[in-house]
């Protein structure tokens, strides 16, 4: 008995010994593809533009993405993003039509998440909207924007620094033209339901001048080669307040950006207010914008595509409601009273209204 005993403890040894698993299975490591995760949405719009003087356009679109994600090691997540659209950057929309032909769909996003510690987050690749923007304006960026570079965060004690070095063209015959940015703010909790964020920006692009539009120049002045003819090094002033009213919450926003590198025409802003929420069923969402840019304040090929025709030297109203139907399904309507100049002698009104069925999964 005494040596089945010795045997079998031999053999037990044995076995863990040539099978580590069995005696460490609990802090074997899942691998990468054990924390895949898949999202998407589907949008379907009624798109109607009435321009004065112009043509009318009213037409049926859709925006479908699909994204990828998985944790490769401990504080590293790598994104992938498929959608439609590929060949605008500030827009993920086709139109129907065409004779039902297929559609084009590419690679939105690609990028690495590097949380490096609590207080240090780098991104890398073609990645998501990165900078802060107050009550998510889009008087700067499109909220569709893909950039690509590098991005660095680091968060303290309610305060934020954002630094980016975003690649915008390469070309062999030139110097690349490169888009250099920082964001400094602070989070200010004024009482139990109130706080405020308040920060300032630099945003500086290396060889625009001489260059051709990035995508399209949409308003930006040029010469008579069709090239940029002033720089952009725009300086920004954000503010955002979150608050409650009849227990709903609220947000206000004020973006203010500056063009330094122009003398004239070189201004913008926008300020709104956004009421209630659109997170579960049964949620409603109201909110309103105003914004003004100048010809030269911002790049025309990346602020908002839907206000004015994506065209600067323009000013006016969006107005935007939603209702959740479902929880992963929302029935949004957007009103733009808009206009624009496309030159210092004309004016032309540019009014839509976009209604929006959205599923997401």
């Amino acid at each position: 008995m005494k040596k089945f005993k010795l045997f079998a403890l031999i053999a037990v040894l044995t076995t863990c010994l040539f099978n580590p698993y069995l005696l460490f299975a609990d802090t074997v490591t899942p691998k990468w593809y054990d924390n895949i995760s898949l999202k998407g949405d589907a949008r379907l719009r009624w798109d109607g533009i009435y321009k004065n003087p112009g043509n009318n356009n009213e037409r049926e679109r859709y925006r479908a993405r699909l994204s990828l994600s998985t944790t490769i090691s401990e504080n590293i997540e790598l994104f992938l993003r498929f959608e439609t659209g590929i060949d605008d950057p500030v827009s993920s929309n086709q139109t129907f039509g065409e004779s039902t032909s297929g559609k084009e769909i590419g690679i939105g996003r690609a990028y690495v998440n590097w949380k490096v510690n609590e207080k240090l987050q780098i991104m890398g690749g073609k990645m998501k909207m990165p900078w802060f923007t107050a009550g998510e304006n889009n008087l700067l960026w499109d909220n569709d924007l893909n950039p690509e570079g590098i991005f660095v965060n680091y968060e303290v004690d309610s305060t934020f620094f954002n630094g980016a070095y975003i690649i915008i063209d390469q070309d062999l015959e030139r110097n690349d033209t490169i888009l250099q940015s920082f964001q400094a703010g602070k989070d200010f909790r004024l009482n139990n339901t109130t706080s405020m964020i308040a920060g300032i920006g630099y945003h500086g692009y290396k060889k625009a001048y001489g260059s051709l539009p990035f995508y399209k120049a949409k308003g930006n002045s040029l010469d008579l080669d069709g090239n940029y003819l002033f720089d952009y090094k725009l300086y920004e002033f954000f503010s955002e307040i979150k608050t409650e009213l009849a227990q709903l919450p609220v947000i206000l926003h004020l973006e203010v950006i500056n063009n330094s590198a122009v003398t004239d025409e070189n201004k913008a802003h926008s300020w709104g207010i956004k009421v209630g929420s659109s997170k579960k069923r049964g949620d409603k969402q109201f909110s309103y914008t105003y914004q003004n840019t100048e010809k030269n304040a911002v790049l025309g090929s990346f602020s908002d595509s839907d206000f004015a025709g994506g065209h600067t030297d323009s000013k006016g109203h969006f107005i935007r409601t939603r209702y959740t139907l479902k929880d992963n399904m929302t029935l949004s309507g957007a009103f733009i009273v808009s206009n624009y100049k496309p030159s210092k002698t004309e004016r032309i009104d540019y009014n839509r209204v976009q209604i929006d069925l959205e599923f997401k999964f």
